[in-house]
């Protein structure tokens, strides 16, 4: 009897270890086998935007200083010819976070532009020479905080339909170098006087902000405001819009685009002692921006 039952424990421990063995090397066995679920990572809040950005801006209106008055009509054009001979520079950044539905972006730009004219004014005795040099340094520095309004999915697009609106500050710099000389051609030259000023103010602003896919790695992104209300200018306004081209290529976990799109920054404000400034800078805009 105790041979008969040591046998049959022989035989079932057997069986199992042959079972089991086959449940390892049979690969539908082990397909059938429960799988243990994978941990999914959840997706930081965070978000982060990094853009430099070139802006071609011509300026149009008029500065009046200390009582003089001068047109500015620099048109895109002529800013390039002139960035080519030395007498333009501008440079631009862009920085953004958000977290969740909050955000908020630095975006400063900053220049110079020099441009000269001369006029030969004929008398009844000889000719006159009159010149007038006017060099311009404007600086706006946006700051702003604001909430995401929505997100909507548009078919299998890359990128969603979004809105957000936000609320900050505008700070400008205007600088104003503008000198003038008279003489005769050819002979005696008069004594040029020369006005130097600069202006920092600072304006509050509301605006929105969104993105539209147009393909699948094509969007188009804006952004307007407008502000002042006799807080420092009587007006300002100024919109931001780029056709955004986004690669598959992500280097360092990050996802780049290319943007190209045309700026608007507009500003009204009287300082008092003869001095205005009526300026609107607009141009085309280029830049390479990196989201992580």
């Amino acid at each position: 009897m105790k041979l008969k039952l040591c046998a049959l424990a022989l035989v079932l421990v057997f069986a199992t270890a042959t079972i089991t063995t086959a449940a390892v090397e049979d690969p539908m066995a082990t397909a059938a086998m429960p799988a243990t679920p994978a941990v999914e990572e959840t997706p930081s809040p965070w978000q982060f935007e990094v853009a430099p950005y070139a802006w071609i801006s011509g300026t149009g209106g008029t500065a009046n200083v200390a009582g003089r008055s001068v047109d500015l009509d620099f048109g895109p054009g002529d800013v390039l010819s002139l960035l080519f001979q030395g007498d333009a520079f501008a440079a631009g950044g862009y920085f953004g976070a958000r977290y969740d539905r909050w955000f908020g972006f630095l975006d400063a730009f900053g220049g110079f532009l020099r441009d000269g004219q001369r006029e030969m004014i004929p008398t009844r005795f000889c000719t006159v020479s009159a010149s007038v040099n006017a060099t311009v340094y404007p600086v706006l520095v946006d700051l702003a905080v604001g909430y995401q309004l929505g997100e909507w999915t548009l078919g299998k697009r890359l990128r969603p339909v979004s809105l957000g609106a936000y609320a900050g500050m505008r700070f400008t710099h205007f600088g104003v170098d503008l000198g003038t000389q008279a003489g005769v051609v050819g002979g005696y030259q008069g004594q040029g006087r020369s006005v130097s000023t600069g202006y920092n103010w600072a304006d509050p602003m509301i605006g929105l902000r969104g993105e539209i896919p147009v393909f699948d790695r094509l969007s188009l992104a804006f952004r307007g405001d407008v502000g002042g209300w006799g807080a420092s200018s009587e007006l300002i306004w100024g919109v931001v819009g780029d056709l955004r081209y986004w690669p598959e290529w992500s280097p360092w976990s990050t996802q780049p685009w290319l943007g190209l799109g045309w700026r608007i920054a507009a500003f009204d404000r009287e300082f008092g002692s003869g001095s205005k400034l009526d300026v609107r800078l607009t141009g085309p805009t280029a830049a390479l921006g990196f989201v992580f």
